[in-house]
């Protein structure tokens, strides 16, 4: 016998009725352990009468009633026992009276309606019998309070029409039997008493779960359903089969309510309706065939599929087996599985639909189906957030996550040259993730460089064809630099997605460097300073100048980049610097002009006014067509494209010199014979100030400097002689405009036969003439120009012209003469008076020959002292003229010189002219030498070489003999017979 107390009264599990002092023990009725009781009454017992005639009804009197506290205090008891025993008590007493299993069915759906419709009254007691067997049929699901009212309100019509319960109830997940059912209502009476109201839900599970827990949840949001969604995302596409049950936070459905549930979802969130949905439960299809083809469909087509669905299912309570698309039949799975992806992407995506989803056939081969659809902005910032891992820690992450979707590299890399090519194209539809494996052994020969972006482009979509046919990435790609490996790759695509962040717009190339940590970060520029155009336009001009063509390619700030855009970042920084702006100008991707077009202009110069104009004007163009201009109209006529870029890397070189945009530029026509044009003015102030440099530079060194910086300009010494003299000429004449620098070169000799002396301004003024008229018409400096003092060498008009301009620096006013001017050897060497002969040309040392003149530049180059110069020549002719025996001179020094060979007196001349050439004193020596080797006496020619304050000794008749030292004859004991400027015989 099995005991229940409910409310202080027990029911026993045979049927007696029992008080409370009369039971012993609640064994059930399956035990093995016999029951022991004690009866209290002899009545005989009676399963089907519905309650007992005993102290608590007296005969005769109506049938006992009960309030719904009574009841509800019942249905916990019975609850608690059942869920401990795993079985009902065959009867319940209530307030004192026995009732059986089917009275107290009638009480618990009863109660239940009444708490419903707020209805306080007392329920009587109907005489119930117990039903037969029953078949249960039923699958788990949850029932909503109106489902459970209404099977309350049937049951009751059941009991009220047959005076028995129903053996098992019909609903929407099949028959559920009547021990079922008592548990069902006592778990609903029980959520009343705890929480005050009827629960909205019920569980519903065949007879055998237990205990069944009941959630006390009263609405359903959509957050539970995208949250229930991802989880059976997951859990098919770990299995590759739907749960049969699906649980949403307590509430368990079947799958075809699942469907209904998320379809609604999507619909509601597509409204932006936030809402609770209504739980209805829907009937599962049948088997469906289904006829889909692979492909996608948009929002608005799977937002009307989901329509479609809810519209099938209210009117047939069911969900369908398949659903028309445009992509063919999809059945009842592949439904339920693609709405789980859609609100999974939704989830993840901060409540934003997805534009697209994937459609596969139902097949496990399909699971999971890749629809994560990225933007190309999602994409960009991944690559950001991977470029700044990598430059950190030195390697790449084994997985990356894409707005909550974790891929490995190979992936990764496929989706970053997609954005790579869209962003080309100006596409903006969304990317899908696809199924890639992890890459092999990386492959990699690059040594570095840049990629232009057409290849990087080309080169995107090679990796993008790679990844869908191999489903992997490629260990390396054949580049113009050599294979690069997958690493660089993707590593490459990551900075151009991050350049195009920074600027808008793709870079016009990307650095490669070989996988090396010594070689992260690797560094690309997205911007270049004013700084950085204009110390490459400098670089330019001087290319040019020195070449006579301009550079295919052109570097800023480390970028190589084509003459257009090049042209571009010269014209947007004329334009920054004129509106006072100092920020950067990004590089735009242009190609070269298609056509050549050659200048049609007449020599001259714009204004800054125009020369801007004309800087806007090139730039809308090559930003509007991608491209250079083959020529500009300007108001001197046709330009050529080369022709504006020289011109404007002039412009900003002028400004880097002086801070400022020059008043006006020159333009000429752009051939050899205009390279270099020179923009540089100086005032006479300019002038003057490194003139007086430049004359304590050659007093204190004895020489002057091969180049000569003029107001930050660097000039040869032939232009600075241009500017000299024309300077002094335009003070001459009160002209105080400023002076251009010239292309000038630098004279082929250096010649001078002149005396010392005074020259008055008027004669200085003359030469000065002279030097300007040959140069401006030889585009190169004279050698030597003639004065009233003699020949002037070039050097020494440099120093004579210095000395005037360096007046000019300290009194504002040119002086009326100029004293002391001496030959150049005699400011160098410091020579005695009189030793200017040792300096001329003489019979047989013509040293004026270009030829001779031409040889000793030659010898001397590199030579910068005087005593330098001296070894370069002494060494030279000892070490290559032949000696060969004769008497006297039969060659002089050009016909030695020429043939290479001569005896003593023929390698003195050699010796004498190409030092008198260089500007050093040289003199013949005779005398009779005694021989040390042939112990002869003969008579013997040798030059002297004016160096460091005096005469060095140059024979160079004989290999072992040094500048200074003499070793093949007996300098002690020879008999001098003479020493010459010209040597007799």
């Amino acid at each position: 016998m099995a005991l229940v107390s409910v409310n202080g009264i027990y029911a026993a599990s045979d049927g007696q009725n029992l008080t409370s002092d009369s039971y012993t023990n609640t064994t059930p009725p399956d035990s093995n352990t016999p029951a022991t009781t004690t009866q209290s009454l002899s009545s005989e017992d009676n399963p089907n009468d519905d309650y007992q005639n005993n102290d608590y009804q007296a005969a005769g009197e109506a049938p006992p009633s009960f309030t719904n506290e009574q009841i509800i205090q019942a249905a916990l008891d019975v609850k608690k026992f059942l869920e401990g025993n795993k079985y009902l008590p065959d009867y319940i007493t209530i307030n004192g009276i026995q009732v059986n299993q089917a009275t107290f069915l009638q009480l618990l759906t009863t109660t239940t309606t009444k708490i419903n419709n707020s209805d306080t009254t007392t329920t009587t007691i109907i005489n119930t019998k117990l039903p037969g067997t029953g078949t249960e049929t039923t699958t788990p699901g949850t029932l909503t309070q109106t489902e459970y009212l209404t099977l309350a309100q049937n049951i009751q019509t059941f009991i009220n029409t047959n005076n028995q319960a129903p053996a098992t109830m019909n609903t929407v997940f099949g028959n559920i039997k009547f021990q079922s059912l008592i548990y069902l209502y006592t778990r609903a009476l029980s959520m009343c008493q705890t929480y005050g109201t009827l629960p909205t839900y019920l569980a519903v599970r065949p007879w055998s779960n237990i205990p069944i827990t009941d959630t006390n949840k009263n609405t359903i949001t959509t957050q539970d359903i995208t949250q229930t969604a991802k989880d059976v995302k997951n859990f098919l596409e770990y299995h590759k089969y739907l749960p049969e049950y699906i649980t949403i936070n307590g509430i368990v459905v079947n799958q075809a309510t699942f469907l209904q549930l998320l379809t609604t979802t999507t619909t509601k969130i597509n409204n932006q309706d936030n809402t609770p949905l209504t739980l209805q439960n829907i009937k599962q299809p049948p088997t469906g065939t289904e006829t889909t083809t692979p492909g996608t469909l948009t929002q608005t087509e799977y937002l009307t599929l989901a329509q479609n669905i809810q519209t099938f299912i209210n009117t047939n309570g069911q969900a369908p087996a398949t659903m028309t698309s445009t992509l063919g039949n999809v059945k009842f799975e592949s439904l339920l599985y693609m709405y789980c992806r859609i609100l999974s992407n939704c989830k993840d995506n901060n409540g934003i639909l997805p534009e697209l989803v994937t459609v596969r056939p139902w097949s496990p081969s399909n699971i999971p189906i890749r629809d994560e659809f990225f933007t190309t902005p999602q994409i960009i910032k991944t690559a950001i957030d991977v470029k700044n891992f990598l430059e950190y820690n030195k390697y790449l992450p084994e997985y990356i996550t894409v707005n909550g979707v974790v891929m490995n590299q190979s992936q990764f890399l496929y989706l970053i040259v997609t954005a790579t090519l869209q962003l080309n194209t100006g596409d903006t539809t969304l990317i899908t993730l696809i199924n890639a494996n992890k890459p092999g052994t990386p492959s990699e020969t690059t040594t570095g460089g840049c990629i232009l972006q057409n290849e990087y482009i080309t080169l995107a979509e090679t990796i993008k064809n790679y990844i869908k046919t191999n489903q992997k990435a490629p260990n390396g790609i054949s580049t113009s630099l050599g294979q690069v490996s997958y690493q660089s790759l993707l590593y490459m695509y990551c900075r151009i997605l991050n350049q195009n962040n920074l600027i808008h717009d793709l870079p016009v190339l990307i650095n490669v460097k070989a996988w090396k940590t010594a070689n992260i970060p690797i560094y690309d520029k997205a911007s270049f300073t004013i700084s950085e155009i204009t110390q490459t336009a400098v670089d330019v001009k001087v290319f040019v100048d020195a070449n006579g063509y301009m550079p295919e390619w052109i570097t800023v700030g480390g970028v190589f980049l084509n003459q257009t855009q090049f042209l571009h970042l010269l014209t947007a920084t004329t334009i920054l610097i004129n509106n006072h702006n100092t920020g950067s100008v990004n590089p735009v991707n242009a190609i070269l002009p298609l056509n050549i077009v050659d200048d049609g202009l007449t020599d001259g110069t714009l204004s800054t006014d125009r020369y801007v104009l004309l800087a806007q004007e090139i730039k809308t163009y090559i930003e509007q067509n991608k491209k250079g201009p083959n020529s500009m109209t300007t108001d001197l006529g046709t330009t050529s494209f080369k022709s504006l870029i020289y011109m404007y890397s002039r412009i900003l070189q002028q400004y880097k010199l002086h801070q400022t945009l020059p008043t006006t530029i020159i333009l000429k026509e752009w051939n050899t014979s205009n390279i270099p044009i020179f923009d540089d003015h100086f005032t006479h102030p300019e002038i003057a100030t490194t003139a007086m440099q430049v004359k304590l530079f050659a007093e204190g060194n004895l020489f002057l400097p091969t180049l000569i910086t003029i107001s930050g300009v660097v000039v040869n010494q032939a232009q600075f002689l241009h500017l000299l003299t024309t300077a002094a000429l335009k003070i001459s004449s009160n002209d105080n405009t400023a002076t251009y620098l010239e292309k000038v070169n630098l004279p082929t000799y250096n010649y001078e036969n002149m005396v010392s002396g005074n020259m008055a301004l008027s004669d200085i003024l003359i030469v000065a003439q002279r030097i300007k008229s040959y140069m401006d018409t030889n585009q190169k400096a004279d050698g030597s120009i003639s004065s009233n003092l003699g020949d002037i060498s070039f050097t020494s008009q440099i120093y004579l012209f210095s000395r005037l301009m360096d007046y000019y620096n300290s009194h504002h006013s040119l002086p009326s003469s100029v004293t002391g001017i001496k030959p150049w050897a005699l400011i160098v060497y410091n020579l005695p008076a009189g030793f200017e002969v040792y300096l001329y040309p003489s019979n047989n040392c013509n040293s004026n020959d270009p030829l001779i003149i031409d040889l000793a530049k030659r010898i001397t180059v590199g030579a910068v002292t005087p005593y330098d110069k001296a070894l370069s020549i002494f060494n030279w002719v000892r070490d290559l003229v032949e000696y060969e025996f004769y008497y006297n001179t039969a060659k002089g020094a050009y016909g030695t010189l020429n043939t290479m060979g001569g005896n003593c007196c023929d390698i003195s001349h050699a010796i004498v002219a190409l030092c008198r050439a260089s500007g050093l004193a040289a003199r013949y020596v005779h005398g009779n030498c005694f021989f040390t080797y042939s112990q002869v006496w003969y008579g013997h020619v040798w030059a002297q070489i004016y160096v460091n304050g005096g005469w060095a000794v140059a024979d160079g008749s004989n290999n072992y003999n040094e500048l200074g030292v003499i070793n093949n004859w007996d300098t002690g004991s020879y008999t001098l017979k003479g020493i010459y400027s010209s040597l007799p015989f």
